[in-house]
């Protein structure tokens, strides 16, 4: 299947996306950053609209992104329930989006920055959509989140190479090389921790050992007979994690935010 499809899939799938806890995420990354009533708002991967919306209430107008159709149904829904006239859903990749240069004022990326093949380029982009002295702002987790070194050793035990989607963004430190080396400045970092304690058979679930959102997933090509070999590591690895407190989940939140020249 192909990866952005598969993305969009996912999305699609999760009938209770729109929740108080991926609202108050998402609208955290609001609390960062400063509008004004005369600037133009791009959203990407706007989902269900809740920066989108929060925004639009603040701001002239707003362009909301996504691939995932019925994420947008709902957000549509919402922005006619606020009766709100000043925002714009596009059902488009973000590859695919062209903007004109010095379109927006700021661009907002909730927890989807990571799922794009090529960051990068994306993030060079954005600095040409904005505005001089526009900023972009965007959540991404650190490297060792989700169990994501328990899952990746797990495979590498059996031959397979699994990339850690959260690798890039994963450290504070390469935020600043990549948004510095694109050209961005006065980048601000807020750690969020949300990482809690889960039983063991709680983080044994987190993962089916075939699951993973990245461009380059190689579990599809795996023998199932070594899927269940990979998904049996990772279940004796999770339990000798275990302490008297259960297994620490990290879920730590980078909030960046990043001003162009």
């Amino acid at each position: 299947m192909n990866y952005k499809q598969q993305v969009a899939d996912f999305y699609n799938s999760r009938a209770n996306y729109d929740n108080d806890l991926t609202h108050s995420r998402a609208v955290r990354l609001l609390n960062y950053t400063q509008l004004h009533p005369d600037y133009s708002v791009l959203d990407v991967a706007t989902g269900t609209g809740s920066i989108a919306i929060a925004a639009a209430k603040q701001v002239k107008s707003v362009i909301g992104i996504d691939i995932a159709a019925e994420l947008l149904k709902i957000a549509q829904q919402k922005i006619a329930v606020e009766q709100l006239t000043n925002i714009q859903l596009l059902e488009i990749d973000v590859e695919a989006y062209q903007a004109e240069p010095e379109q927006f004022d700021a661009i907002y990326c909730s927890f989807a920055i990571v799922l794009f093949p090529n960051i990068s380029k994306i993030v060079q982009n954005w600095y040409y959509f904005l505005k001089p002295n526009g900023f972009i702002a965007f959540s991404c987790s650190s490297e060792n989140s989700y169990l994501v070194d328990t899952i990746v050793e797990s495979c590498a035990a059996h031959g397979v190479t699994l990339p850690n989607l959260h690798y890039l963004l994963g450290t504070p430190e390469r935020i600043q090389n990549l948004l510095g080396s694109i050209g961005f400045h006065s980048i601000e970092i807020h750690p969020h921790q949300l990482g809690k304690y889960l039983t063991v058979e709680q983080a044994q679930s987190r993962w089916s050992g075939k699951f993973w959102l990245h461009i380059d997933n190689p579990l599809p090509q795996v023998d199932p007979a070594i899927l269940e070999q990979i998904k049996a590591s990772y279940d004796r690895a999770i339990a000798s994690l275990a302490t008297d407190q259960g297994i620490w989940h990290e879920e730590l939140i980078y909030y960046v935010i990043a001003n162009r020249a």
